[in-house]
């Protein structure tokens, strides 16, 4: 047999008394509602499950994901555009709170 194709990796999420499985290469941000968050996808659906934001970022651990204010993370690789003040992601514009702008800058700059 020849190698393995690599696995996409994925985590399971609780939403409604189920297990959902998200790639991580699926979520397009990640918005905070206090005790949970909603996964924005790529597949358009959206996923909420109980989490604050500063804990989902710990569970994933994914590079992939940028803090761009109290309330978002984005998927670096699924910014459209950007300025100092927001990302746009999907046709969204998120804001960039000021307290993250100069790592938001940073973690852009090198992307480009």
């Amino acid at each position: 047999p020849g190698p393995h194709p690599p696995v996409r990796p994925f985590h399971f999420f609780n939403e409604n008394k189920r297990q959902v499985r998200v790639f991580n290469d699926e979520i397009l941000y990640v918005e905070s509602l206090k005790e949970y968050v909603k996964i924005h996808l790529t597949t358009g659906n959206a996923i909420v499950t109980r989490f604050q934001l500063g804990e989902f970022e710990d569970h994933l651990k994914d590079e992939n994901l940028l803090r761009i204010h109290r309330s978002f993370l984005v998927a670096k690789d699924k910014i459209k555009a950007f300025s100092a003040i927001e990302v746009e992601v999907d046709g969204k514009k998120l804001p960039i709170g000021g307290s993250y702008r100069t790592a938001v800058e940073k973690a852009l700059r090198i992307l480009s």
